[in-house]
């Protein structure tokens, strides 16, 4: 485990939960900062797609290059990591979600994402359709994982470029209406994230191999900078279509976030300060229970505003938001010391 990029896992998802409030934009105090804000929080589903992609590689490449893991083993292993927690957060969602037993079970079988229509992508636990794509990716990741291996750098190379030439010609092309679903929900496009990642480890792994003596100094700065463009991106997202922002826009702050976190994989060593600061436990549980946190969110913003004054007591504003964080951030421990270590553990005995 690389202890930064956990750490990172929550940042990220609390962008997320971020952009799912809304309900600010309706009063006048909160609206330019949900609008100019917290609705770009969508750029964390980038950062995990990619981020997926990455930590699959580092877990697994070896494992199958050296046939140490079986594909029944590695499809147990991620239906035991996503599914306990995704079908327990699914029911909840039901009695305030519920549309029919078809989209259930769309649902179900984690293939809501697979239809372009946003009553099936977006039905029950909204959120979830990126799970649904997550399946998708684990289900190609060893013939991924393996044509990575087996080609040069320079096939790898081209194959970035005709992804970023595909995405731009689909933001040319697609009627406006169709934007949303094939740039940033369908998982047939949205694996190009995950693969960047397959191809973001290559490029660690490079350097590592290669022993690039790196100071301290130049992996501050690296780690310093990666940030600084990924703030100079957000400023700036409102003067490029939102298409691109789905798709390839935050790609390059992305992945510079992800290789500054991973100096302690290339170097062996926690050598910055800031490396040292996401290594901290605080920070690294707050990564291994972000997964609960990303499910979890949507519904506690849910039932919020369905109870909300029902106590004779109605909250609005930043103060709900506060609750409702409070509320999911409880949550997340108890999923995943009751719900996702447990399951997880057991699922993997069962089938073993």
């Amino acid at each position: 485990m690389i202890k930064p990029l956990t750490s990172l896992r929550f940042f990220f998802a609390f962008c997320v939960f971020l952009s799912h409030l809304s309900y600010l934009k309706e009063d006048e105090r909160y609206k330019s900062i949900f609008s100019n804000i917290f609705s770009e929080g969508f750029l964390g589903v980038s950062f995990f797609f990619i981020l997926s992609g990455f930590i699959l590689a580092l877990n697994y490449r070896d494992k199958f290059q050296n046939k140490k893991i079986t594909l029944k083993k590695f499809y147990i292993a991620r239906f035991a990591r996503i599914y306990p927690l995704y079908l327990v957060t699914m029911l909840i969602s039901i009695p305030v979600l519920y549309s029919n037993f078809k989209i259930l079970l769309y649902n179900f079988f984690l293939v809501q994402s697979y239809i372009p229509d946003q009553k099936y992508f977006f039905s029950y636990n909204a959120p979830s359709w990126s799970i649904s794509d997550e399946m998708f990716f684990y289900a190609l990741f060893p013939i991924l994982v393996g044509i990575s291996f087996k080609f040069k750098k320079v096939f790898k190379i081209m194959l970035l470029i005709m992804f970023v030439s595909l995405l731009i010609i689909l933001n040319n092309i697609l009627p406006k209406e169709k934007i949303h679903y094939w740039l940033y929900i369908s998982p047939f496009t949205r694996i190009f994230d995950f693969i960047l990642g397959i191809l973001l480890f290559d490029l660690a792994l490079y350097i590592k191999k290669k022993k690039i003596s790196l100071h301290k100094i130049t992996l501050t700065f690296f780690e310093i900078g990666s940030l600084a463009i990924l703030a100079i991106f957000f400023l700036l997202h409102n003067n490029l279509p939102i298409s691109y922002r789905f798709s390839i826009y935050y790609w390059l702050p992305m992945c510079l976030i992800i290789l500054s976190a991973t100096n302690s994989f290339i170097t062996e060593r926690n050598i910055t300060w800031i490396t040292k600061i996401l290594s901290w436990k605080c920070f690294v549980y707050l990564g291994e229970i972000s997964f609960g946190f990303y499910l979890i969110h949507y519904l506690v913003i849910t039932y919020a505003h369905k109870y909300n004054g029902m106590g004779g007591i109605h909250l609005n504003g930043i103060p709900l938001a506060l609750i409702m964080f409070s509320i999911t951030l409880i949550a997340s421990i108890f999923a995943y010391e009751i719900i996702e270590k447990p399951f997880n553990k057991k699922i993997k005995n069962l089938f073993s």
